[in-house]
């Protein structure tokens, strides 16, 4: 009988002990872990630990890794894995679906880290199961490294049964592509695109004047609800995404949709309370392939707001002039509001939106009031998340659910004050609170957690 063995790879506390050896004793540096079952939970020591089944034993060193999955193509799952701490070592990658190995790959430290990692035919043919990328020996998840693969369970529905790739068209508000780089929700769909194509499917991202132009080529139709409402069509399926604004949605739109994502745990429940049907909670996300660390810009000791003024003087702005804070402002519409001498430019293109984030000590965001209320987390939490800033944000319910203490509130201007102050006068300690609500997101929501889940979403539907 093959000696039992662990899943080389402690995810936030997670051991994962072979399938079939629940009552095995598993040891943390010679002390055993309680519990039985496949999965235990531990608290990792901060060094290098072994964790020991039997004679089988593994080393965990946590911390010093890095890595992504850059593409999804049938079997093949290429990407980068890099140990910090050696460099000119080479990694292993681990593709593992619950507590089964299913495949390695060797990331060359001389290739940059590169890797190419062939998953098994059972794989790509047998029932749907999510795969998790990790280095092994290490606590580390890849970037991206959520993948759902396999074949949906056949099941009576009224939807016209599709192929693995599916044509998925994003609804956006934006009226035209003329006016779309403007446009928060294009560059959210720009990213989800991606990611979804990364797992194999056919994405396109439809304007408000395309909406209905080509529904002969929609397999599926994800909305991103915005100003107008979306006509759905029958025998398609149909997703609704919530991201924003919960107000203009009126109750009998619901119906429409085979599946609601809120992007609100609150408001979430609260339509499970009002027998809403199919609803699920899936947060905002970030593209961690252009929201980067960047550790070789210098950080200048000011604030950073990026945001039009929308006819009003937003609070944080307010108390960052009538305390002398100082404030790096961008955005369009303050004319009669402020001295146009005060803000920096009407703009910043989504490209260049990380380098300023990561230039700056503090970034500040607020939300609208039906948002805040309702615990719509905005998506400049998740992308400044994603660079390593230190972020300050109006109170808002549901923020510690997602990102624990890593990001303070400020509910006034005295408590906003004595905030910005200690986070300009010790950036360390806000710098390592902020690689923490990175490691959050990067391990949560990326766009390619949110790809991975509204596969496995249409798969279910199909």
């Amino acid at each position: 009988m093959s000696e039992p063995w662990i899943v080389p790879i402690v995810h936030r506390g997670l051991v994962l002990v072979e399938k079939g050896s629940e009552d095995l004793q598993v040891s943390l540096n010679g002390v055993e872990v309680p519990g039985t079952g496949p999965r235990r939970s531990i608290i990792p020591p901060p060094q290098a630990f072994k964790l020991r089944t039997g004679k089988s034993e593994v080393t965990i060193r946590p911390g010093g890794w890095t890595g992504r999955v850059t593409a999804v193509v049938g079997r093949l799952v290429s990407g980068q894995a890099q140990d910090l701490q050696d460099p000119a070592s080479d990694v292993a990658v681990i593709a593992f679906s619950g507590t089964q190995i299913m495949a390695f790959a060797t990331a060359r430290a001389a290739d940059d880290g590169r890797f190419l990692l062939v998953l098994p035919e059972e794989v790509e043919t047998g029932p749907r199961r999510v795969l998790h990328l990790g280095i092994v020996n290490s606590d580390y998840l890849l970037e991206g490294g959520v993948i759902a693969v396999g074949q949906p369970e056949a099941r009576p529905h009224g939807h016209r049964r599709s192929s693995t790739s599916r044509t998925i068209r994003i609804k956006i508000a934006c009226p035209n592509l003329k006016e779309a780089p403007a446009w928060g929700d294009y560059h959210f769909a720009r990213s989800l695109q991606t990611s979804l194509e990364a797992l194999g499917q056919r994405a396109i991202v439809d304007t408000a004047d395309a909406w209905y132009s080509r529904r002969d080529d929609e397999d599926v139709a994800i909305v991103l609800r915005g100003r107008a409402r979306y006509n759905v069509q029958p025998g398609k399926i149909n997703i609704l995404w919530l991201i924003s604004h919960p107000d203009r949605v009126t109750p009998d739109e619901y119906a429409d949709y085979d599946k609601v994502a809120v992007a609100s745990d609150i408001y979430a429940q609260t339509l499970r309370m009002q027998r809403v049907a199919n609803v699920v909670t899936m947060h905002q996300a970030t593209d961690v392939r252009l929201f980067r660390s960047d550790l070789s810009l210098p950080r200048k000791r000011s604030c950073l707001f990026v945001g039009n003024s929308r006819r009003e003087y937003r609070t944080m702005v307010r108390w960052c002039i009538q305390r002398d804070i100082p404030l790096d402002l961008y955005g369009g519409g303050w004319e009669g509001i402020l001295d146009p001498a005060m803000v920096q430019a009407s703009t910043i293109a989504n490209v260049d939106l990380p380098r300023f984030y990561a230039s700056h000590q503090i970034l500040l965001n607020d939300h609208w009031d039906s948002m805040r209320k309702n615990g719509f987390l905005s998506n400049r939490l998740f992308d400044g998340s994603a660079t390593g800033t230190p972020i300050v944000t109006d109170a808002i319910a549901g923020i510690a659910e997602v990102f624990g203490d890593t990001i303070p509130t400020a509910a006034s201007a005295e408590s906003f004050a004595a905030l910005i102050e200690d986070g300009l006068t010790r950036p360390d300690i806000w710098l390592e609170r902020a690689a923490e609500a990175r490691r959050i997101v990067h391990e949560a929501h990326s766009f390619d957690h949110r790809a991975a889940e509204l596969v496995a979403m249409i798969e279910d539907l199909s």
